[in-house]
């Protein structure tokens, strides 16, 4: 027996309906499995991957997440693609005194990561409505 794929705005209905009862969800596998719970309970055939549950929050803009995360002991010194959600990663500059550019860090430009020079990994996602 084969599987489905819900459709994101299936799953965006019912990321919301969860954060609207519970106000905040403190770590990605607990929303998944209650999302599952709501998708199984409308179709059994329903699969959906953590990673592709939580691309869906973020890009619904009307999800909050907030990432904790775990410095590494590693310098970086170019970071392309978002480790959370796939994204260009673009430069972050500043001045120095003598008036050159210097890069600090990194930072995504469509969810919240950004790293240092030290790498940081995200270890913990926090969804929140954004009401």
């Amino acid at each position: 027996m084969g599987y489905e794929i819900p459709k994101e705005d299936e799953v965006v209905r019912i990321i919301l309906k969860i954060l609207k009862r519970r106000g905040s969800v403190e770590s990605q596998r607990e929303l998944h499995d209650e999302v599952m719970k709501h998708l199984l309970r409308i179709n059994k055939n329903y699969k959906l991957g953590p990673r592709r549950m939580r691309l869906i929050a973020l890009n619904s803009r009307k999800v909050r997440m907030e990432i904790r995360y775990k410095v590494m002991n590693k310098n970086i010194e170019n970071i392309e693609i978002c480790p959370v959600c796939g994204s260009k990663m673009v430069k972050i500059e500043n001045a120095t005194l003598e008036g050159d550019r210097i890069i600090i860090g990194f930072k995504c430009v469509n969810c919240p990561y950004w790293t240092g020079k030290k790498l940081r990994l995200p270890v913990r996602y926090i969804f929140r409505y954004r009401g």
